[in-house]
């Protein structure tokens, strides 16, 4: 059975062609804006509506089985909900990763200092990722080995 199927009967949800056709490109993209999501939908799916994207997303928000990722300089984003985790995201290339670290101990010291009651945390760290770094690394190389004298 589809771990998907699962999930939203766990969640007393019915397993609609929709939902498991979102919940499946969510986790094909790991993070996804709607316009994209929309877009590799609808070629599966040529008959679902915007409208009917929108309403699958925020009930399966409101169970749960989806998150929004808030990104600064990015539209809004999607992920399949997971265990507590660090988004790290590329001001190169814009990709977003996850990283998954007990991030307990961490808001633990952030409460101590504070005295702030801390419900709920999301955590995104920027810098460039390996794939950018490389290319970065590589175009500096390439411009130190063209000045030859």
């Amino acid at each position: 059975m589809d771990r998907f199927t699962d999930v939203l009967k766990a969640s007393n949800l019915k397993s609609t062609h929709q939902r498991l056709s979102i919940l499946h490109a969510i986790d094909m993209f790991g993070h996804v804006d709607i316009d994209t999501l929309y877009e590799a939908i609808v070629r599966k799916c040529p008959t679902m509506s915007k409208a009917t994207l929108y309403r699958n997303i925020n009930d399966l928000i409101s169970f749960h089985i989806l998150e929004e990722v808030k990104l600064p300089n990015q539209k809004q984003q999607y992920e399949i909900k997971k265990v507590p985790h660090i988004h790290l995201l590329c001001t190169h290339c814009g990709c977003v990763e996850d990283v998954f670290v007990d991030t307990k101990e961490f808001i633990e010291m952030v409460k101590e200092k504070s005295g702030f009651t801390i419900s709920n945390s999301f955590i995104v760290m920027d810098g460039t990722c390996s794939t950018c770094t490389a290319a970065i690394a590589s175009a500096h190389s390439t411009q130190h080995t063209s000045h030859t004298y």
